[in-house]
């Protein structure tokens, strides 16, 4: 069976979303699209508008045979780190052909071109990127720049230089890029990346109503700002929209400022030396953290605060939920050296036995469908490491929902990982 791996968000799942699933079976050919999905909290370190099981159960109502988790280590960081680990997921089912990711420029060529010269990273370019972080600019700017500077100056060539100097301006061009230099890290030659051209604006407000599509941003905007679904089932394919909207008849949605209550009572209780030991919290950032939220009497003022050129609002989000779950750098960074994660857990599936079986042909990695699965993989230490984390933003999730549903702190019956994985019959 082959297999088609998409590394997604679906937060929520959209009518770009299908396109997207669609395409990438016709150009690869392949027999089913495998999604690669973070958890209960997003890319940007923001809960996700409804967890994880529901927009499993959404994608495979859109077209997807099987959603497969990114560990919540890894789900909330940098394009760099969630790439790698998406494709090291990836790259550990051996029945994987194809890797298919969403582009604002839709060519491979180019991307490719523009991956292979990130992978070797000249000299010339990197002390360029330490340039501008001197001059204050974030991380992604510095690349940013001294890539235009680059092609500027005459010291790299591309096929389409416009293609890929804008390149880097466009987030999901960005992910699209990492993707593939992921795939030249771990040195895989099975996996053929392809791409798909966005069909819609990145946009918070742009909805297009004729083509009756529009970004994941604005639907979550909008269900958050009515309280209502109704107005998106144009936007949504119509099986995923009843999956959302009973799921949302019974449940809450997030509450966002509680979240942000929570996370300035951890900055404002935890000292500069803990929150150190939390990923991407580097040069000092952890005072500035530590004042602003003192200094704020709400979550907004205190992004405002801590945001500067070189720390983005996403940058800090990000850095506020390592902080709010104690992920630990040290954890992170292994994902470097790691070949393979020690297990992957499958949200949801197709209820096909091939599939099934397709699924379990890993590399390597434990792929978790039953609670003897997580067994298994729970004595793994690293693993056993993951899955506490697993509990800790299933806790805060079920806190934000205003309710309790699991138990923090240890692998009982009630832990995330031993839930079982929905089977969805066709």
């Amino acid at each position: 069976m082959k297999l088609c791996a998409i590394i997604c968000e679906y937060n929520p799942f959209h009518n770009g979303h299908a396109y997207h699933i669609k395409k990438s079976l016709e150009i690869s050919g392949c027999d089913a699209a495998v999604c690669i999905m973070n958890g209960n909290f997003s890319q940007r370190g923001e809960a996700t508008i409804v967890d994880k099981q529901v927009r499993a159960k959404m994608a495979i109502a859109g077209g997807a045979s099987a959603v497969l988790q990114i560990p919540t280590y890894f789900a909330s960081t940098n394009a760099e780190v969630f790439a790698l680990t998406a494709v090291k997921i990836a790259a550990s089912l051996k029945d994987v052909t194809h890797l298919s990711f969403g582009s604002e420029c839709g060519d491979i060529d180019s991307i490719k071109e523009l991956a292979n010269f990130l992978y070797h990273e000249p000299k010339f370019y990197s002390e360029k990127i330490k340039k501008n972080l001197s001059e204050g600019y974030s991380l992604g700017m510095s690349k940013t720049k001294a890539l235009a500077e680059s092609i500027q100056q005459g010291l790299v060539l591309f096929s389409k230089p416009k293609v890929v100097m804008d390149m880097l301006n466009h987030p999901n061009n960005i992910l699209a890029v990492e993707y593939v230099r992921a795939l030249m890290k771990i040195k895989n030659k099975t996996i053929t990346p392809i791409t798909v051209e966005r069909q819609t604006p990145y946009s918070e407000t742009d909805i297009d109503y004729d083509l009756k599509l529009s970004d994941a941003t604005s639907l979550r905007n909008s269900v958050i700002k009515t309280k209502r679904v109704k107005s998106l089932k144009k936007y949504i394919p119509l099986n995923s929209f009843y999956v959302l909207q009973n799921h949302l008849k019974e449940t809450n949605l997030p509450d966002y400022e509680l979240y942000g209550k929570l996370a300035l009572y951890k900055l404002r209780t935890t000292s500069a030396s803990e929150l150190k030991l939390n990923y991407d919290v580097v040069e000092g950032i952890e005072n500035k953290l530590i004042s602003s939220a003192r200094e704020s009497v709400g979550f907004e003022q205190f992004l405002e605060l801590a945001n500067s050129r070189r720390y983005s609002r996403y940058r800090i989000q990000r850095i506020v939920l390592a902080c709010a779950l104690n992920l630990r750098a040290e954890i992170v960074k292994q994902i470097y050296s790691l070949d393979r994660l020690p297990y992957v857990k499958v949200i949801a599936c197709k209820n096909d036995r091939n599939l099934i079986a397709s699924l379990h042909n890993s590399e390597d990695t434990i792929v978790v469908t039953r609670k003897a699965d997580a067994l298994i993989a729970h004595k793994n230490d690293y693993a056993k490491t993951l899955m506490f984390a697993e509990d800790r933003a299933e806790s805060l999730y079920q806190m934000l929902l205003n309710l309790n549903k699991f138990k923090q702190g240890k692998l009982a019956d009630e832990s995330d990982i031993f839930r079982k994985t929905i089977f969805i019959d066709d």
